[in-house]
């Protein structure tokens, strides 16, 4: 058996890339000094849930990432529940078998048990950009262009934030008409040979996600994420999808590869879409998407975040099996590719691994310096 792990240091970092996105980074340390980073980015206070189970875990040697949650003292319910706290418990789990790969000079895929590939495809995920545009049918066109142009063979829009929820169902189709339109000129703009996928960010209940449906299928819209919210419920997608001609994909937001099986065994979605920042972290994916591939699923991770995660999502997507491309937020930070060392590189639509052992980047200095801090919190 391996050696175990046992834990001594811990950084955090972030950086600002403007004022609607913050991505932020925790450095986990071992007691041989190795240092594995992973992005724990997820809009709330993540570090108020890491730096506890950090110190509830120093000094205790870890044999199995999986069991991180019980050395603890944590309960299940508790982390599934929580969702910084599945952040943090996901950080972790990550840095554990980072560490782990590092020790045994392996890449991320290797030490997840695939096969070491030079690059995963990825699709364009164009909703950050165009949250700084005026989100008029225009801009969709033009960003869907410019992705197309730029090699990327899938691109995924989400055209229906303005929609709210909270008003009369019946009103709800009528107030997705908008995003409609925006749909079409995306469509229009990059042809019928790039697949377009649809966000919907739960905004819909069952009557009018299906009527959105059918004229989402006249666009050929290649999956139908989230019309309603996988984990609040599951019944409702359950039957949304019996009735919409596309595949129906979701569960960004779950902890836990049961969760995906139980969505996909269930025919809510057909298209699982762990993120490895709160599912369990990375080994937990790939374990997801084993369970979901068994039941006749496919798996694209979530996750339009910072470089961290998505090199972590290749090495990933590049072990899992039944995999499609993998979420990448495009045009929102001009810098983002020197955040790492090696920078990220992204061409003709595809990530490259770099071959170094674990995740095979680190955080550049020089660039967290220029837009961002890190400090170490108490920490023993």
């Amino acid at each position: 058996m391996s050696e175990s792990i046992t834990f001594r240091t811990l950084r955090y970092a972030s950086v600002t890339v403007n004022d609607r996105t913050q991505w932020n980074f925790a450095e986990i340390g071992d007691d041989q000094g190795l240092t594995a980073v992973v992005e724990t980015t997820s809009g709330g206070d993540v570090a108020s849930r890491l730096t506890p189970l950090m110190q509830a875990l120093a000094g205790r040697p870890i044999d199995d990432e999986a069991e991180v949650v019980r050395v603890a003292g944590l309960g299940l319910r508790e982390v599934t529940q929580d969702f910084a706290l599945a952040t943090a418990v996901s950080a972790v789990r990550t840095a554990l078998v980072d560490i782990r790969a590092q020790r045994d000079g392996l890449s991320l895929t290797r030490a997840l048990g695939g096969q070491s590939v030079d690059s995963v495809e990825l699709y364009a995920n164009t909703n950050r950009y165009l949250l700084t545009t005026d989100r008029n049918p225009r801009d969709f066109a033009a960003t869907a262009e410019r992705a197309a142009r730029d090699g990327f063979r899938t691109i995924k829009c989400t055209p229906f934030d303005e929609v709210d929820p909270r008003a009369p169902a019946a009103d709800l189709a009528e107030l997705a008409r908008p995003a409609i339109q925006r749909l079409a000129a995306a469509r229009r703009a990059i042809g019928p040979d790039v697949t377009l996928l649809v966000d919907c960010h739960s905004r819909f209940d069952l009557r009018s996600a299906c009527a959105v449906a059918e004229a989402l299928a006249e666009l050929d819209v290649g999956w139908f994420e989230e019309p309603v919210n996988p984990e609040r419920d599951p019944d409702i997608l359950e039957e949304i999808a019996a009735r919409v001609s596309m595949p129906v994909a979701g569960g960004e937001h779950a902890y836990g590869a049961e969760f995906f099986r139980r969505l996909v065994d269930s025919g809510a979605v057909t298209v699982a879409m762990p993120d490895i920042k709160h599912c369990g972290g990375v080994r937990e994916a790939v374990r997801a998407a084993e369970l979901v591939a068994c039941h006749g699923g496919r798996t694209s991770l979530h996750g339009p975040s910072g470089p961290v995660s998505i090199l972590a999502g290749g090495h990933v997507t590049a072990a899992m099996p039944a995999a499609l491309p993998l979420e990448f937020g495009v045009y929102e930070c001009p810098w983002r590719a020197d955040l790492i060392d090696p920078p990220e590189q992204v061409r003709d639509g595809r990530l490259r691994l770099p071959t170094g052992p674990g995740l095979g980047a680190h955080l550049n200095p020089a660039t967290l310096e220029r837009h961002g801090q890190a400090w170490r919190p108490a920490f023993s």
